[in-house]
């Protein structure tokens, strides 16, 4: 990839395929009652979807990514779409990490996927645990607190961590 003027928006992934998850998507499949649709593009249909002639799309846990000339670590890896097997192996050239500078060594099975910042994806993040600790802890305790915010419905589940909201107050309209 040389430079051009279009890499500034440019997002680079790090990750790894996953191989035990694949996207299937069910050739003119007839529901009996289809749901109506009320939007007229199909985006995600088409980002899911395999057309011929563009690389496959597949579930890549993504580890990292790299933005604007900085990297950042995920707090916890999730699943992207990703089309294609990705840029392997990842070496220090700008093209791969998006660091004019790197002191960064990938593992050897890590690969690179580059998008744009206003493409389209899809981002599950996975829970593992106790149905305790991923389900009703999160849904049925009475320690989450629930709110409106500007029209906003807000739940935070404080799950053991100290949390602290913050808000600018204007003193003049008290």
């Amino acid at each position: 990839m040389s430079e051009r003027l279009s890499n500034a928006s440019t997002i680079l992934l790090f990750g790894r395929l996953v191989q035990d998850v694949q996207i299937v998507v069910a050739a003119d499949a007839k529901d009996p009652k289809p749901v109506a649709r009320n939007s007229a593009n199909s985006l995600l249909q088409h980002e899911v979807g395999q057309t011929t002639g563009q690389p496959k799309r597949g579930l890549a846990r993504i580890y990292a990514f790299s933005y604007e000339g900085h990297y950042y670590d995920l707090s916890k890896p999730a699943l992207f779409v990703v089309h294609g097997a990705g840029d392997h192996p990842v070496t220090p050239a700008v093209e791969h990490t998006g660091l004019a500078a790197s002191t960064l060594e990938f593992a050897p099975d890590v690969r690179v996927w580059a998008y744009d910042k206003s493409d389209l994806s899809i981002r599950l993040d996975i829970e593992t645990g106790t149905f305790d600790q991923i389900l009703l802890e999160g849904e049925l305790r009475a320690d989450r607190t629930r709110t409106t915010s500007g029209g906003y419905n807000v739940r935070l589940n404080t799950s053991g961590y100290n949390v602290r909201l913050r808000g600018n107050r204007d003193p003049s309209t008290e």
